[in-house]
C-alpha cells in the first residue's frame, strides 16, 4: 500500500510537470529574433586582403538570392567603396530594380543571365559569361583578374552599403565558409527577414535551464551554429545529416539525434536517440523525452526551425540578459543610399503653382509642400518623412507638419507645416529627413532633400480700417445711389398714404455716405462729424422749395 502511494506522488509529479512544459506555446518570431533566441543564416563568403597589380583594383562578387514571391528591388550605394570591380550574379527569371548610388572608380560588371536594371543612375553594367555554381565564380573571377578580395551572398537584400575595405590583417585568398551577415567590416547589409522561419516560447523558472530545438524532418537545413550565453542543457533534433556546432565559454550538457561538435570536440549522436527508429519531429514527443532523459527539469525554451537554408546561427540567452557574441560594427562612414529627392513648396493647398526660388513666402500663412523621386515612376515605393526643420543662420529649429490628405498621387507625399515667427534671417533652408519604403514597413536609409525659403516678414496694418480699391469705391457709390431711390420712394409712398411730409435725416445720412465712399473705410463711422441740427438759410430755403415742387405734382393730379 505505501509502495502504491509512493507511484501516486511520483505520476502526480509527473503530470505536474508535463503540464508544465505544455504552458510553452509556440508563437511567431517577427523577423527570427526576439529576447532569448536570434536566427540568422549564415550564407557562403569569404574575402581577403586582394588588388589587382596593375591597378590596385579590388574585385568583388555579389551573389544576390530571391524568392519569385518578393518585390525584388534594393538600395545600393558604393559611393565610399574603394577603387573595384562589383561583379553582380543572380538566378532570378525576373528582374532586379537596384537604386545606385553610383561610383566612378567602380566598375560593375553582371554574369551573363542576370537581369537587373540601376534607378537613378547612368552607369551601366558590362556582361561576362556566367557560372553554374558559387566555387565555380570564384574561380573564373580569380582567373580572369588574379584573385578575389570579397565574396558575399545577400537573400532579399534591402539595404547594401560598401564602406571601403580598412582592415589589412585579412587572409591572403578567398576561401568560401559560411558566414553571418555582420562579420563583413567593409560592408553593410541590411536584409528582408521573413517571419515565419522560427517558433518559439520561452519559460521563466529557477535552476537549470533547459533548451530544446526542433528541425523538422522537410527542413533542408545541414550545419547549425548554436551560442549559448550562460550554462545550460540542450536537447537538440534534427534529420539525419544535421550537424550541429556549439560555441560556449560556460558549462553546458547536451543530446541529440545528430552529430555535435562543441568548441572543436566532436561527440557522437546519442544511442538512446537513434537506437531503433530515430525520434520523430513531433513537438509533444520531443518533450516528453528532454524531460525524462534529463531527470524532469522544467524546459526553459522550446523552439522550431524553419528556415530554408543550408547553414543557420542560433543565439540562446537568457531572457533579460544582452545579446552573446560580438556586438554589431555600427559604420560611421556617412552617405546617401538614395538618389536626390526632389521638393517643390506651394502657398495654396491646391498644390497646382509651385513658388521659384525668388517667390518669398509670407511668414504668417501655411506653407505646402510636395516630396517626389525622380525614379519612382512604376516601381511600389512610399515616400516616408521622418523629421523636418528650418536653418535661419545661426538657429535651427524642428518643424511640426502634416501629411495632406486626399491626394492620391502614386510615389509622392505632400504635405504642410506652420512658418515659426521668430528666427532672425529672412533666408531659410528647409530640410526634411525622408525614406523610401515597401509595405510602410522595410525601407531604405534616410536620405535629406533641401529647399531654400525667402520669407517675408509680417508687418501689421496701423490703421485697423480696410484699404478699398477702385472697384470698391465705385461699389459703394453705386449702392449709396440705389439707397437714394430707394429712400426717395418711399417717402412718395408714405405720403401719398397719409398726407403729411416725412422729415427724415437725409441729409446725415448722404453725409454718412459720402465719407464712407471718400474714405473707403467703415470705421468713419464711428468718427463721423457733426451735422448742425439747424441748417443755414440758403440750404433749407434751397431744400423747401424742393420738396414743395415734388409735392405740387400729386396734388393736382388726384384733385
Amino acid at each position: 500500500m505505501k509502495m502504491k502511494s509512493i507511484s501516486c506522488v511520483v505520476a502526480v509529479l509527473l503530470c505536474v510537470r508535463t503540464a508544465a512544459s505544455d504552458s510553452c506555446k509556440l508563437e511567431d518570431v517577427p523577423g527570427n529574433s526576439n529576447k532569448w533566441i536570434i536566427l540568422k543564416e549564415m550564407p557562403l563568403g569569404c574575402w581577403s586582403n586582394f588588388s589587382t597589380r596593375d591597378d590596385q583594383r579590388e574585385v568583388h562578387i555579389l551573389n544576390l538570392l530571391y524568392s519569385n514571391d518578393l518585390q525584388m528591388f534594393f538600395s545600393l550605394n558604393i559611393t565610399a567603396a574603394n577603387p573595384s570591380v562589383l561583379i553582380i550574379r543572380s538566378s532570378s527569371t525576373q528582374t532586379i530594380q537596384i537604386i545606385l548610388s553610383s561610383n566612378p572608380a567602380v566598375k560593375i560588371i553582371k554574369t551573363n543571365g542576370t537581369l537587373i536594371k540601376f534607378l537613378g543612375s547612368t552607369q551601366s553594367a558590362e556582361v561576362v559569361p556566367s557560372a553554374d555554381g558559387d566555387s565555380e565564380l570564384l574561380q573564373w573571377a580569380a582567373d580572369t583578374y588574379g584573385g578575389v578580395t570579397s565574396f558575399t551572398t545577400a537573400r532579399h537584400p534591402i539595404n547594401i552599403i560598401f564602406t571601403g575595405m580598412t582592415d589589412k590583417q585579412r587572409p591572403s585568398e578567398c576561401d568560401l565558409q559560411p558566414e553571418a551577415p555582420a562579420d563583413k567590416h567593409f560592408i553593410k547589409l541590411e536584409l528582408f527577414e521573413p517571419s515565419n522561419d522560427l517558433q518559439s516560447c520561452y519559460m521563466e523558472h529557477p535552476g537549470e535551464q533547459l533548451h530544446v530545438i526542433n528541425i523538422p524532418d522537410d527542413v533542408k537545413i545541414r550545419h547549425v551554429f548554436v551560442h549559448l550565453s550562460s550554462e545550460s542543457k540542450l536537447f537538440l533534433r534534427g534529420p539525419p545529416n544535421t550537424e550541429w556546432k556549439i560555441h560556449t565559454n560556460h558549462t553546458i550538457g547536451f543530446l541529440s539525434n545528430n552529430p555535435i561538435i562543441v568548441n572543436d570536440m566532436r561527440s557522437p549522436p546519442d544511442e538512446r536517440l537513434i537506437s531503433g527508429k530515430l525520434i520523430s519531429d513531433d513537438a509533444g514527443d520531443i518533450r516528453q523525452k528532454a524531460m525524462s532523459l534529463y531527470n524532469n527539469i522544467p524546459i526553459t525554451s522550446y523552439s522550431e526551425i524553419r528556415l530554408s537554408a543550408s547553414h543557420i546561427q542560433l543565439r540562446i540567452r537568457d531572457n533579460n540578459s544582452s545579446p552573446a557574441g560580438p556586438a554589431e560594427v555600427q559604420h560611421t562612414t556617412p552617405a546617401p543610399t538614395t538618389p536626390p529627392f526632389n521638393m517643390l513648396v506651394f502657398s495654396s493647398p491646391d498644390f497646382r503653382s509651385p513658388l521659384d526660388s525668388i517667390s518669398k513666402v509670407q511668414i504668417d500663412k501655411r506653407v505646402y509642400a510636395e516630396i517626389s523621386h525622380p525614379i519612382m515612376e512604376g516601381i511600389p515605393f512610399d515616400i516616408k518623412v521622418r523629421g523636418c526643420w528650418v536653418r535661419s543662420m545661426p538657429v535651427v529649429r524642428n518643424i511640426s507638419f502634416k501629411e495632406e490628405s486626399g491626394f492620391n498621387f502614386p510615389n509622392k507625399l505632400r504635405f504642410s507645416f506652420e512658418m515659426l515667427q521668430d528666427l532672425p534671417s529672412s533666408s531659410w533652408e528647409l530640410e526634411c529627413a525622408v525614406q523610401l519604403c515597401m509595405m510602410n514597413k522595410y525601407c531604405t536609409e534616410e536620405s535629406q532633400v533641401k529647399r531654400n525659403l525667402l520669407v517675408k516678414p509680417y508687418i501689421p496694418n496701423p490703421n485697423p480700417c480696410f484699404e478699398f480699391g477702385l472697384s470698391a469705391v465705385l461699389g459703394i457709390a453705386f449702392g449709396g445711389f440705389l439707397i437714394g431711390v430707394l429712400l426717395t420712394g418711399a417717402l412718395w409712398f408714405i405720403k401719398i398714404r397719409t398726407g403729411h411730409p416725412v422729415a427724415l435725416g437725409m441729409r446725415s445720412t448722404a453725409a454718412e455716405l459720402s465719407v464712407l465712399s471718400l474714405s473707403g473705410c467703415p470705421c468713419g463711422l464711428s468718427k463721423r462729424q457733426p451735422v448742425p441740427t439747424h441748417p443755414s438759410p440758403s440750404e433749407d430755403s434751397s431744400a423747401n422749395a424742393s420738396i414743395g415742387s415734388t409735392q405740387s405734382t400729386p396734388t393736382s393730379s388726384m384733385a
